[in-house]
């Protein structure tokens, strides 16, 4: 592939972490190093100047003593690279892990045990934490369930090593009965606040945007709070950071059960309009790669539709054409609508 992450080798994961670090990008994912189909998770590691070209690094975190290292978050304080992994007992119970690096190949990680343990009496859902200074300290929201509500946990730490619960920062069970992948970042003075939910609603990867304080966030729509960060039927399980020049990013996993397909979707900027729309468009060089035309994409009779040798991929009713840039790459159409206020991600082959 020419403008995404992927790999020939292992099952190439969801990212579970996008930092700036010694003026480099360093991306963290999961990755099967052994077989491509999912199994004993690690997190696989690759650098990139330019947010396009990526060079493979040493596998960052191996399970040791526990089934599995899932998901979860990177952030860069103190000079070193901070990992928040989901570390998977054998008897599938959940735990939050940290590893670090001053080097930002070589990571230990913390022998003092795991830094949270789920608050929640009778589940085992505490998953995918997402790590991120705030004023002079750190918040880490936790994906978690209980009695089949989907629920986003808090805490606040000094050090990113003793961490303070500090309750619910959502609870709702029509998101299914477990929240992954909590992101919250700040673009244009608005905060954003994404989910990935068990349930399509129409999409699993959601987004809201209002007001964060460090204790709640206020959603700027309280009846219809979140929307569809991307509308395709290959997104899941975006990550976030500042990047250079402080532009808040977007990266996302393309996954296709139908194809086995994966890689990394294009790096996305998050901006917010004047009139407090959140927009995603690539960032960077890949701008120059959009296509205003694109044999996969077409509109007409008012439907907007994706389409690969006969087969409809994408199909939604506008009422009137919306403007349309297109990434292309191998086997992959990443469509941007209406400068960004929406997004299709397909596989095509």
């Amino acid at each position: 592939m020419k403008y995404h992450y992927s790999r020939k080798e292992g099952w190439l994961g969801n990212p579970c972490g996008l930092v700036f670090f010694k003026d480099r990008y360093h991306l963290f994912f999961q990755l099967n190093p052994y077989a491509k189909r999912y199994g004993r998770m690690h997190w696989g590691h690759a650098v990139s100047d330019d947010l396009i070209s990526w060079e493979e690094c040493p596998v960052a975190i191996s399970p040791d003593d526990e089934m599995s290292c899932n998901s979860g978050s990177a952030v860069v304080w103190d000079g070193k690279i901070w990992l928040f992994y989901t570390s998977v007992a054998y008897d599938y119970s959940e735990k939050i892990c940290v590893a670090y690096s001053s080097d930002g190949i070589r990571f230990e990680k913390y022998e003092g045990g795991p830094v949270a343990k789920n608050p929640l009496e009778g589940s085992n859902k505490f998953r995918d934490p997402f790590v991120m200074r705030y004023g002079e300290g750190f918040r880490m929201l936790i994906g978690a369930g209980q009695y089949g509500i989907a629920k986003v946990l808090q805490y606040e730490s000094d050090d990113l090593i003793n961490w303070d619960y500090k309750g619910e920062l959502l609870s709702d069970g029509r998101f299914g009965s477990v929240i992954e992948a909590p992101n919250i970042i700040e673009a244009d003075g608005k905060w954003v606040f994404i989910i990935q939910s068990e349930r399509h609603l129409p999409s699993k990867v959601l987004f809201g945007a209002g007001e964060y304080d460090g204790e709640r966030f206020v959603f700027d729509d309280a009846k219809e709070p979140f929307k569809a960060v991307d509308l395709g039927s290959d997104f899941y399980n975006p990550v976030t950071c500042y990047g250079e020049n402080d532009a808040a990013l977007l990266m996302g996993w393309m996954f296709s059960m139908k194809m086995n397909s994966f890689a990394v979707c294009c790096p996305r900027e998050i901006t917010v309009s004047r009139k407090g729309e959140v927009c995603m468009l690539p960032c960077g060089g890949l701008k120059s790669k959009l296509v205003k035309e694109s044999s996969f994409v077409s509109f007409g009779s008012g439907r907007l539709r994706v389409i690969f040798e006969g087969r409809t991929l994408f199909d939604k009713a506008y009422r009137e054409c919306p403007e349309i840039s297109v990434l292309e790459d191998v086997g992959t159409v990443e469509v941007f609508l209406d400068g960004g206020r929406e997004t299709v991600t397909v596989f095509v082959c």
